[in-house]
């Protein structure tokens, strides 16, 4: 007999709704599992991903620099202008004149002889009056530093004209500046104590200094010329022009204190930057001769003056016709020398 279907609220289900449920189910578990994996693997790798692989390296620690003190800015005190130096009066140099003191001769009469202070010639020779030997040379004071006392001789008139040629000044490679010439001797008579001055001026024709010196060749005979120095170490900066002047000249008479002399066989020649000049000087008078003195004189194509030499060649006896050689060698201005002269003098001897 056949029994009736239950009539309970269960829904009866039949053995193929069975099967496809429970295959569903297997399913969905089986898909879960596979997504549970997939996500624990992803979430392994992820970590794996970061991962070093091999050994760490250690990274250096960089060490922050020290720390400086601040330094505190100090104010730097403002410096005075420094003081200009009291500018130096302008120095001359002329060549110095030398002087044979003879028999008869007092420091008065030198002194009057050349027109210098009696104050200043024993200053600067260091001389005791009453002790003055015959024989003695004397500096003769020169330049800005004679006193012109009232024992002394004032320039006199030059009684024969005499001529300034040949000048050349220049300037020297340190500054200073060189005045070099000749006074030339037209007139008949032996001349001596021959002074000049040289006057630096600036470009308004104002003095700006006025220098007194002597010829350092102590006679010039007719005809012939004297050469002549000056050298002025700290020239004026306002310096522009210069002029020459003759202060005094006298006639003399050189046959009572010279000896007539004679240059012969002279020659010249370059020597490198020097002139080379060789010769003779002659003892032609009747009496003995001695401190013979030789002044050289070069001169370039303009007949300006280059350069000089005064030197005494022997203090010896020269006696009469006898000679003295001579082989000397003389600086110039320029090496453009063209010509040259040689004056030869000697005292008589005692």
């Amino acid at each position: 007999m056949m029994q009736q279907a239950s009539t309970s609220a269960s829904i009866p289900i039949n053995r193929y709704d069975a099967y496809r449920y429970n295959s569903k189910v297997s399913m969905f578990r089986s898909n879960l599992s596979r997504l549970t994996s997939a996500l624990l693997t992803l979430v392994v790798c992820s970590c794996a991903g970061n991962a070093t692989k091999g050994t760490p390296t250690v990274t250096a620690t960089v060490s922050l620099p020290t720390a400086r003190p601040t330094i505190a800015l100090r104010a730097t005190p403002t410096l005075a202008p420094a003081m200009l130096p009291i500018p130096k009066e302008p120095s001359a140099t002329p060549t110095p004149v030398k002087y044979k003191v003879q028999e008869g001769d007092t420091p008065i009469s030198i002194a009057n002889k050349f027109g210098v202070s009696v104050a200043d010639l024993i200053a600067l020779n260091n001389i005791d009056p009453a002790t003055l030997q015959i024989g003695a040379v004397l500096t003769i004071p020169t330049g800005p530093q004679s006193s012109q006392e009232g024992n002394t001789l004032l320039p006199s008139p030059t009684p024969i004209p005499l001529t300034v040629r040949g000048v050349n000044v220049y300037r020297t490679p340190v500054g200073s500046l060189e005045c070099l010439g000749e006074v030339y001797n037209p007139g008949p008579a032996t001349l001596g104590n021959v002074q000049l001055q040289v006057t630096l001026l600036n470009q308004a024709d104002q003095v700006l200094i006025a220098v007194p010196f002597y010829v350092p060749q102590e006679v010039i005979p007719p005809g012939q010329s004297a050469p002549f120095r000056l050298l002025f170490t700290d020239p004026p900066a306002a310096y522009a022009k210069y002029s020459i002047s003759t202060l005094r000249g006298e006639s003399v008479d050189p046959t009572a204190r010279f000896a007539q002399m004679k240059v012969t066989k002279v020659s010249a020649e370059p020597s490198g930057q020097q002139y080379r000049v060789y010769g003779e000087a002659m003892n032609v008078d009747t009496a003995n001769a001695t401190d013979v003195q030789l002044i050289i004189t070069t001169y370039d194509s303009s007949k300006r003056v280059v350069g000089y030499r005064d030197l005494v060649i022997d203090q010896g006896t020269l006696a009469p016709n006898a000679v003295q050689p001579f082989d000397t060698t003389i600086a110039s201005a320029s090496t453009n020398v063209t010509s040259y002269s040689v004056v030869v003098l000697a005292l008589k001897a005692q």
